[in-house]
């Protein structure tokens, strides 16, 4: 299948890792899957990354797939028995490797019948601190398939494929995790958001354009209401965008929802006839509930009370009906 001797062939993996290796800045997953071919020779190949709430495939990078045959590979791959296995045993698994009756299933009918590949592989790719980011698929037409030294060497290059789609791979090389706890979510430069865990709130998720000057204003952590709930909200620069990462938390100074739609309101300046048209409630009560914010904050006056709330970050995003 390849005219490069099997030394060639590893030296063009060595050196493909050691291009993004020591904190240097990943590729982007279309230029790393072109530079893979001299390493692991294929016909068609892409890199796909995992979308843990639509729970399928998202393409990153494809090189020869027809659309049809990419969209398959992302929607169907997961609903075969095998790629359970794939993702247990993080061994990458050549077509000629699997036995006759289990290949069924739109993957092999397809694509691989349709198209006529004699041989294909397909890895499961993982971050360092284990979340599944993703998975390469590559096919090819030549009679000898694909080689045993083309399963090392994607073994040797599969933290390398997992970074140029991790969407928590830092802008500056080293990485990012998520802790125990947190939910997440990037946003990319156009403003549009995408899950990172499963479990991201969908009323956060569609938060829409005021994550945009969120994320810009670069702030270490913020405390946000949204949809009165109360979040801590974490903002990291990534490759793909701002890191959002989040947890409910009880509210600041044991203030309530309320007083804390109030406070927010307070810090942009607003009088207290102002909060009260904004919130639909009386003047009188929107005074209560100053009085209430100044005392459990300590603040004397509402000057003071506008910098607690700079202080821990306090906004409020409204989220999309």
């Amino acid at each position: 299948m390849s005219t490069s001797s099997a030394r060639e062939r590893l030296g063009a993996a060595v050196r493909l890792r050691a291009e993004v290796g020591a904190g240097a800045r990943v590729p982007e997953a279309g230029r790393l899957l072109f530079a893979l071919r001299a390493a692991v020779p294929h016909d068609h190949a892409a890199l796909s990354r995992w979308d843990p709430m639509r729970r399928q495939h998202l393409t990153s990078a494809s090189f020869g797939y027809s659309p049809e045959a990419a969209r398959t590979l992302n929607e169907r791959m997961q609903d075969l028995p095998l790629f359970a296995d794939l993702q247990q045993h993080r061994i990458p698994l050549r077509l000629h490797d699997i036995e006759p009756g289990r290949r069924h299933g739109a993957i092999f009918d397809d694509v691989i019948g349709v198209h006529g590949y004699r041989d294909g592989l397909s890895h499961c790719l993982f971050s360092p601190d284990g979340r599944y980011v993703g998975m390469l698929n590559l096919s090819t037409y030549a009679e000898d398939g694909v080689d045993d030294q083309s399963l090392a060497l994607v073994s040797l290059l599969a933290e390398t494929l997992a970074e140029s789609i991790d969407p928590l791979a830092s802008a500056e090389g080293g990485r990012v995790r998520v802790e125990p706890g947190e939910e997440a979510f990037v946003v990319d430069a156009a403003g549009r958001p995408w899950p990172v865990t499963a479990g991201a709130s969908p009323r956060l998720l569609g938060a829409g354009e005021p994550w945009r000057d969120q994320c810009a204003a670069g702030a270490e952590f913020r405390i946000l209401i949204v949809d009165g709930e109360v979040f801590r909200v974490r903002l990291e620069s990534v490759r793909a965008g701002t890191l959002v990462r989040y947890r409910g938390v009880e509210a600041p100074a044991e203030l309530t929802l309320r007083e804390l739609e109030v406070l927010v309101l307070v810090s942009d300046g607003r009088s207290n006839a102002q909060i009260a048209a904004a919130l639909g409630v009386g003047a009188a009560t929107v005074a209560t509930h100053v009085e209430n914010i100044l005392r459990k904050t300590g603040s004397p006056n509402r000057t003071a009370a506008a910098v607690f709330a700079t202080r821990v970050g306090l906004s409020a995003v409204p989220a999309r009906q």
